[in-house]
């Protein structure tokens, strides 16, 4: 029976924290937009993964105040939530 090589590992390892970083972002944006609804008040998180410089903007916000956020950001990779 052939076993899995450090290569395999590796790759299963790096697509767990992958798995794991992407529900944290989901359940961060969640709890914002909630928190939004809930207390009735503006909200915007942004998230820039330092690796691969991607960019993810939630902005829960009725009165436009966070719009110039998005201006501000010059990166191809942006992507408003």
């Amino acid at each position: 029976m052939a076993t899995a090589g450090p290569r395999s590992n590796r790759s299963s390892e790096r697509k767990s924290i992958r798995q794991k970083q992407g529900r944290r972002k989901s359940n961060l944006m969640k709890k914002a937009r909630e928190y939004s609804k809930m207390c009735e008040v503006d909200v915007c998180v942004g998230i820039r993964f330092r690796e691969t410089g991607q960019v993810f903007i939630l902005s829960a916000d009725i009165s436009g105040f966070w719009e110039f956020l998005g201006s501000h950001l010059v990166c191809s990779q942006t992507r408003v939530i």
